[in-house]
């Protein structure tokens, strides 16, 4: 799975799994929302998240590989703890 994390809010982009909207966004205290990829919420609490941040998750769709996905920003490993913390 793709996961990326916001420079600025800490917050987690990912594709998400379950069919709703194609990117799952987590806050730090954990607050969830489901977005297009444009940025437009879908469903759940969170109401806003960075158009940007979306686009690029939502652009490699759910598998791993095409042109986002060899881009250095998903070199985390899909297996990595998500640190929400901060």
């Amino acid at each position: 799975m793709r996961r990326l994390s916001h420079p600025f809010t800490g917050w987690t982009y990912e594709w998400a799994d379950d069919g709703v909207g194609p990117v799952l966004v987590t806050d730090r205290d954990g607050t969830r929302g489901h977005f297009d990829r444009d940025g437009r919420p879908v469903a759940g609490d969170l109401q806003y998240a960075d158009p940007e941040m979306c686009r690029w998750i939502a652009s490699g769709g759910p598998a791993a590989g095409g042109p986002a996905g060899r881009s250095r920003r998903f070199a985390v490993p899909e297996s990595a703890p998500v640190d929400t913390s901060r």
